[in-house]
């Protein structure tokens, strides 16, 4: 039944997220060959695509954002949830529905970011004619795909606590019988408050957190050679803690919708 909910979920997001990445690559590019051009003409076509990039930029990730938003209030909490809750779907597989769909797309999103910045970079080579473009010369960490894959999964892992930070303050806003969206906003602040304090709680307790504040800075032998051993140190125990209120988040969205639904 997962499954099916993603089969309709993934391309409603889609059908208003992939327009908006088409127009922001192709403003990467104005932005390159303008940025350049600029050199020998005027400053005008530069400010101009800059402006035109970082308008596109803020537009899709502010779109981004009130979608996760949005799709999860409206479907779940709001009239349609009448509907939504009468289908043969657990509580858990329609959180889980809009958490993957969410995450899917935040994810292509900061993909996009990183192809159009490397858009950018193409724009000017075009004009420049890649003049000192010189990829022979990079120099790649020791275990670099091993740091690779670690900060990719800690990424994901952030951006479904995120996600979940989100829900948890939306789903316990309204429970509220007015204003809910400003219980909301208040509720998010209280989580980011609750998340702060536990944090800091935990990692004074966990041995590798309180290693690496008291000797991060005068032990250059923690750092490693290539100076990520840090990271990879801190990569489990910081994966768990993250997991760990990534689920605290899952199941308080769960219980109320489950015990206390409010339907606005």
């Amino acid at each position: 039944m997962l499954a099916k909910l993603l089969k309709y979920e993934l391309p409603a997001m889609g059908r208003k997220l992939l327009p908006m990445y088409a127009a922001w690559a192709v403003t990467a590019i104005i932005l390159g060959i303008g940025t350049q051009a600029s050199a020998s003409k005027s400053d005008l076509m530069a400010i101009l695509s800059i402006l035109l990039y970082v308008g596109v930029t803020v537009a899709i990730m502010v779109l981004s954002v009130v979608m996760i938003i949005q799709r999860y209030s409206t479907s779940l909490l709001d009239d349609e949830g009448y509907f939504s809750h009468v289908l043969p779907v657990s509580v858990s597989a329609h959180i889980g529905n809009k958490l993957i769909s969410a995450v899917i797309w935040v994810t292509v999103t900061m993909l996009v970011a990183l192809l159009t910045g490397l858009l950018v970079l193409l724009g000017i080579g075009i004009t420049t004619g890649f003049e000192g473009y010189d990829m022979a010369n990079i120099e790649v960490p020791k275990r670099f795909w091993l740091y690779a894959f670690e900060f990719l999964l800690i990424m994901i892992a952030g951006i479904v606590k995120m996600v979940m930070q989100i829900y948890a303050a939306i789903t316990i806003g309204h429970q509220a019988q007015n204003h809910t969206t400003l219980a909301s906003i208040g509720a998010y602040i209280v989580v980011l408050m609750f998340e702060g304090a536990l944090g800091r709680i935990i990692a004074g307790v966990v041995p590798v957190f309180t290693q690496v504040m008291m000797q991060g800075e005068y032990n250059a032998d923690l750092y490693g050679p290539d100076g990520i051993l840090m990271f990879n140190r801190l990569f489990i125990p910081a994966m768990l803690m993250t997991l760990a209120f990534s689920a605290v988040y899952f199941f308080v969205c769960k219980y109320l919708m489950e015990k206390h639904l409010n339907l606005a």
